[in-house]
């Protein structure tokens, strides 16, 4: 099967056009209904195509692929009623939210795994407004491949005045010949050992050529969420006017996109300003670089008549969230975090339940990376403080291949990125840096590649904060 071309799929109907010409506080209006209850993991089909024989077989939440975008209010609790109408554990990771450590959803560690026709109440109070995500935590690496995530949003009391506030959750899939999820490759080694499981086919908000109605002269919010397994996502956007004010969900001084060009490693959001500037009737492209060549996903299709004359002139900054206030000491608990492993890497042995392997022992447990020379999670932590310490996660990326470091319940600045807290980072191959942050929120938690295949084959390790 090609890789994703205009030709591949066809392409869907344009999105209706706006009604009122006033600027409104989007995320304001919808964060005022009642947030939604009621998650339910369950066997789903999707078209990818209008022409497709038979639907594709996928897991979803509520029907939908990606999951319904859940939208909740900031500061207030939240209770989500998730239900597995799978024939198999799982388990919802709400990825980016500073949470309480029982509800973060990782079995084995904060919880057990949700067992077939169970339910499980999560309930928490999100601290920080912001575009975040939630998927499966339980064979991620299967199951959100086959579908299980969706977009969370924590809505900001005052959000900024936009025209639209729009979700771009960009995923990607792994089809045969007849349109079916390649379900023979799930669990390769050969994935878990390289680049992790990249798919052929791309879709945004589960469309292929997702079409976006907007109108020039319009403002419109858009919130950007890598939700794929493995694929660090090069997006071109043909518009001039960007700015970025959130990454990861936190709020930062608006800047610039330079040449419309947006890195997104896996587990990666950020919020986006766009004025619209082109032409009534004009359609403008996003596209997905892949190497020398730029294949549609996305694009923007302009109303016959322009929203208004003149740009909006409203502030776009976003107010800050608690955690924007934290300011790191001069000193740090620093501790070391070396990669290794994977094809190519290197790696002659390492620690894998209790024991040391050699690599080809290693590789007969489906286990090929390592972190600090454990392979897996470890029964000791990688490091246990008291509340409020600060650490420095010291990272060596010695191996052959990238990795988006995510850390669970907190925020961190990585020391190439100053001023910005994330929860996902990307280390290039042969990169070494920081993670800086105050172990301030208690409970066990993961620190992992969001390559999840990565994670399955042994990059994860925990910590504690007592």
């Amino acid at each position: 099967m090609t890789m994703v071309t205009r030709r591949t799929f066809l392409k869907t109907g344009a999105a209706g056009l706006i009604g009122s010409a006033m600027l409104r506080p989007v995320a304001t209006i919808a964060s005022s209904r009642e947030a939604p209850h009621g998650l339910r993991a369950e066997p789903g089909l999707k078209k990818f195509r209008d022409d497709q024989a038979q639907a594709t077989r996928v897991m979803s939440y509520n029907q939908s692929i990606p999951g319904p975008v859940l939208r909740i209010p900031q500061g207030r609790e939240s209770v989500i009623q998730f239900h597995n109408a799978l024939d198999e554990p799982s388990s919802v990771h709400w990825h980016g939210i500073r949470i309480d450590n029982a509800m973060d959803g990782v079995p084995g560690l904060t919880q057990a795994a949700v067992l077939p026709g169970e339910t499980f109440e999560y309930r928490f109070t999100p601290p920080d407004a912001g575009t975040y995500w939630y998927h499966s935590h339980k064979r991620s690496w299967a199951q959100l491949a086959l579908g299980l995530a969706g977009v969370l949003i924590v809505a900001e009391d005052e959000p900024p005045l936009v025209d639209q506030d729009l979700v771009f959750a960009i995923d990607d899939w792994r089809l045969d010949e007849a349109m079916q999820m390649d379900t023979q490759s799930l669990g390769s080694l050969h994935d878990w050992s390289h680049a992790g499981r990249l798919g052929n086919v791309i879709t945004v908000n589960g469309e292929t050529e997702k079409r976006f109605g907007v109108a020039s002269g319009e403002r419109i919010r858009l919130r950007l969420v890598n939700i794929a397994n493995a694929r660090t996502m090069n997006l071109l956007f043909n518009e001039p006017e960007i700015s970025v004010i959130a990454v990861d969900g936190q709020p930062v001084k608006p800047f610039k996109v330079d040449n419309g060009r947006i890195v997104l490693a896996p587990g990666q959001r950020m919020d986006l300003i766009i004025d619209m500037t082109s032409d009534p009737g004009h359609r403008s492209l996003i596209e997905l670089v892949i190497g020398e060549y730029a294949y549609e996903i996305a694009s923007f299709e302009f109303a016959a008549t322009a929203r208004r004359k003149q740009l909006p002139d409203s502030p776009i900054a976003l107010s800050p969230n608690p955690i924007n206030k934290t300011l790191l000491p001069d000193s740090f608990q620093h501790v070391p975090l070396l990669m290794e492993g994977g094809a190519m890497g290197g790696m002659r042995s390492a620690t894998f339940e209790g024991r040391e392997m050699d690599i080809r022992e290693l590789v007969k447990n489906n286990k090929i990376w390592a972190i600090n020379g454990i392979v897996g999670m470890p029964d000791k932590p990688l490091f246990s403080v008291k509340r409020g310490t600060a650490i420095s996660l010291d990272v060596n990326n010695n191996n052959s291949w990238p990795h988006a470091m995510h850390i669970h319940g907190h925020h961190f600045i990585h020391d190439k990125s100053p001023g910005i807290w994330r929860d996902t980072t990307l280390f290039s191959r042969g990169e070494q840096g920081s993670m800086a942050f105050v172990a301030d929120n208690p409970g066990k938690w993961l620190i992992h590649c969001h390559m999840v295949e990565h994670m399955a084959g042994g990059m994860v390790t925990w910590f504690e904060v007592t």
